[in-house]
């Protein structure tokens, strides 16, 4: 890393820290993610500077998140999660069948290309379905990236926003521990969740650093082993690491299509989000949970996103965790071979 990065990175950093620090103040739904996703975005876009942000301490905050969500799983709620199968498949169906029918048609709207539509709409990882789209003829990298960016931020700002003061009122942050105290607890588990990160990224995960992260350290939860709780602090950093990186992910683009794609876009997020809701509301008549734990479990954002928010409300991290997890792989290992097999359907018709 040259010194211009470094001074970049030292830019941003500032930025989300002072962006986060006003966002609490504000009492604005989780401060220390969105505030730096806002500031830094603003900032990029009012000043036109370059800024920039190491992958690795988003990997690193990934890491971390996973644990988080991972030691929350105990043997009854693992077992209580093989019976939400038959529900983690339809919503997850219903909810990527119709974000692809939106994404298609708001991609006609914009003239940008309906195939380019149903890679940027799909509520996968940004990353994963722009490197899918690139390998498909006839998709816009460009547009999948501008709709998976634009869908991510909708979302992850609107959840924790009706998470927080539509259900539960205000969040609450998680109780703080000393590092120094538990040290020697953190060791064994810090060792597997980290060799879980590892094999996450060989064995090409989807979010292999969270995946792989959030399984191995479920695995040692339901084993019994000591899963401390993390800092307060530690927490708030990895949010802030996920914030900087989602900021700088948006880039300005005067062209008037663009504007169009992204306030059909936008559009589009609010009301999967909405079904979301709805599906959520449905689950936790039928499995008696609460509202938070079923819209947080089907709402179109990311892992990482809607487990902290989860967090902050005291829903059931293991449930949401499960869901969102569920949704991940059948996003990334079934929705491709489904899309591939229509494309190449398509051209059979067409000819």
């Amino acid at each position: 890393m040259g010194w211009l990065q470094i001074k970049m990175g030292m830019e941003t950093l500032i930025i989300s820290l002072i962006s986060g620090y006003l966002f609490s103040l504000l009492h604005i739904p989780l401060p220390w993610m969105l505030g730096p996703i806002a500031g830094v975005m603003a900032w990029r876009f009012i000043t036109k500077r370059p800024l920039y942000w190491p992958i690795q301490l988003r990997q690193g905050a990934l890491v971390i998140l996973g644990y988080m969500l991972g030691s929350s799983f105990t043997r009854e709620t693992a077992i209580e999660t093989l019976g939400q199968l038959p529900y983690m498949f339809g919503s997850t169906m219903l909810i990527v069948v119709v974000s692809m029918a939106m994404g298609y048609y708001v991609a006609k709207a914009a003239k940008v290309g309906g195939m380019s539509g149903f890679f940027g709409s799909v509520p996968g990882g940004l990353s994963q379905m722009v490197t899918l789209g690139e390998e498909v003829k006839g998709v816009d990298a460009t547009v999948v990236t501008f709709m998976q960016t634009i869908r991510v931020i909708s979302v992850v700002f609107l959840v924790p926003f009706l998470t927080l003061n539509g259900f539960v009122g205000k969040g609450i942050d998680p109780v703080s521990s000393t590092v120094g105290s538990q040290l020697g607890t953190y060791l064994p588990v810090l060792a597997i969740v980290v060799a879980g990160a590892y094999i996450g990224q060989k064995l090409h995960f989807p979010v292999g650093y969270l995946t792989g992260s959030l399984l191995f350290s479920a695995i040692a939860a339901v084993s019994g082993l000591p899963t401390p709780h993390l800092p307060s602090i530690v927490i708030i950093l990895s949010q802030v690491c996920i914030g900087a990186y989602i900021g700088l992910l948006m880039k300005a683009n005067p062209s008037h299509d663009f504007k169009r794609l992204g306030i059909l876009t936008v559009i589009s997020s609010i009301i999967l989000v909405f079904l979301s809701l709805l599906i959520g509301v449905l689950l936790s008549k039928v499995n008696l949970i609460s509202i938070a734990t079923g819209f947080l479990s089907t709402a179109p954002g990311g892992m990482a996103e809607m487990g902290i928010t989860a967090s902050m409300v005291h829903a059931d991290l293991s449930m949401v965790s499960a869901y969102q997890l569920f949704r991940v792989f059948f996003v990334m290992f079934a929705v491709p071979p489904l899309l591939k097999w229509w494309v190449k359907q398509r051209k059979h018709t067409t000819l």
